[in-house]
Formats: structure tokens, C-alpha cells, sequence
């Protein structure tokens, strides 16, 4: 009786949109800008505009629209759920203090809640960027159960983690030295354009490793062109 070898099994490339670094960049950039610095600008008009409490009802008007909005487009809305607690957190204490310099000193407590969180995701072994990963691009099972994807994303996760004690250490200098306008300008600039920067490293850091990787690098050359499978037949 003839005995055939059965074939190894496939592994299926990423679904979904393109796996280029600049691709991913220019489709979740806006999205992350959005998410982090959307409600502190939107309270920020508000109360220059009309009054403390209007700022911080808009700015989590925004956040819970924003949140509304990705789930409608049936996305796992890891980053905006995050960012629609430190909302909520943020008009809790606005209001009740009725300052505004308190509700904007809340930016220096936050990023250390962050950075403790990211940090503690990676000392237990569960680092957070892993889960956020599936708002970047939809890595597949057998992507997320791999070493390289492990690896990568301690890596990650322990830079975003440095970033934020950094950003609230230079926050809490400009709070206790310059202007509330001011503070907010540096709030500004610390959030927004590192951020894209974060986010441009992170995309190419992550593809980097992939590619390099002997495991995956057939797999991501096939998405980007070639056959999408792995493996075969």
C-alpha cells in the first residue's frame, strides 16, 4: 500500500491591508494623533473659548465619539479605550477641583500611570504592545504565538514604557517653571510628533525583525508580492 506524505501544513500572510511600513504609518498615524492629543486640544479650545467645565465636557465628547466611531468601523479599539479612561479620569478630577491647572497637571500623573503599566505588562510577562499590535495590523495566530514576535514585542514595549517616565519628567519641569500656556505647548510638543516618531520605529523595527527572521521573512515576501502562503502544498 503506497503511503503518501502529507503536506506541511500553510501558514496564511496577514489579511487585510498592505504590510508596508510607510502604508501602515500613513493609515495609523492620524489615528494615534488622534487618540492622544485629540481631547487635551479639544478641552484646551474649549475652556480658552467658553470656560473650564465646556473644555473638559468637550474633550470627553470627543474621546467617547472616537471610540464609538472605531468600533463602528470594527476595529479592537485597544489604544482608544485607553485614551477614553484617561478622559474620563481627567474630567473626574477637572471638575471636581474646578482648575484648570489641575486638570492639566493630570498630564504628568497619567504618563506615569502609563509608563508603570507598560512596564509592569513587561515584568509579568504580558507586555501591552502585544495586545495593542492588532490596531497597527492584524498579525495572524501563528505570528503572535512565535519567539519573534515575543521578542519584538518586549522590545517595543519597554521603549514606549521609557518614553513615557522621560515625557513625565519634562513635563513636571515645565509645570513647575513655566506658564499654563506654555505647560500646554509642551505638552504639545512632547506628545504629538514623538508619538509619529514612536509609532515610525516601532512599524519598522517590528517589520525589520519579521523580515530578518528565517521563520517569516518567505511569508512577508509573499504578502508584498509573491504567492501568500507559506509552506507546501
Amino acid at each position: 500500500m503506497e503511503v503518501r506524505e502529507r503536506p506541511s501544513p500553510t501558514v496564511d500572510a496577514p489579511p487585510g491591508d498592505s504590510i508596508e511600513a510607510r502604508a501602515i504609518i500613513r493609515r495609523v498615524g492620524p489615528r494615534l494623533v488622534r487618540d492622544g492629543f485629540g481631547p487635551l486640544a479639544t478641552f484646551f479650545l474649549g475652556w480658552k473659548l467658553i470656560g473650564l467645565s465646556a473644555g473638559i465636557v468637550l474633550a470627553v465628547a470627543f474621546g467617547v465619539s472616537v471610540f464609538v466611531h472605531e468600533r463602528r468601523q470594527g476595529r479592537p479599539a485597544t489604544l482608544v479605550r485607553v485614551a477614553l479612561a484617561v478622559v474620563c479620569l481627567r474630567a473626574v478630577v477637572g471638575l471636581s477641583s474646578g482648575s484648570a491647572s489641575v486638570y492639566l497637571a493630570q498630564e504628568i500623573g497619567i504618563d506615569l500611570l502609563l509608563a508603570c503599566g507598560v512596564m509592569g505588562s513587561l515584568a509579568a510577562g504580558r507586555p501591552l504592545t502585544a495586545w495593542i499590535a492588532a490596531d497597527v495590523y492584524p498579525f495572524t495566530a501563528e505570528m503572535r504565538d512565535s519567539d519573534t514576535f515575543r521578542h519584538v514585542m518586549r522590545t517595543v514595549t519597554a521603549v514606549w514604557g521609557s518614553y513615557f517616565l522621560i515625557r513625565a519628567a519634562v513635563r513636571l519641569v515645565a509645570l513647575l517653571s513655566l506658564s499654563t500656556d506654555r505647560y500646554v505647548l509642551v505638552v504639545a510638543l512632547s506628545d504629538a510628533p514623538f508619538l509619529i516618531a514612536l509609532l515610525a520605529w516601532s512599524v519598522y523595527y517590528t517589520l525589520g525583525v519579521f523580515r530578518r527572521s528565517d521563520q517569516w521573512s518567505a511569508l512577508l515576501a509573499g504578502a508584498e508580492g509573491g504567492p501568500p502562503q507559506v509552506g507546501p502544498r
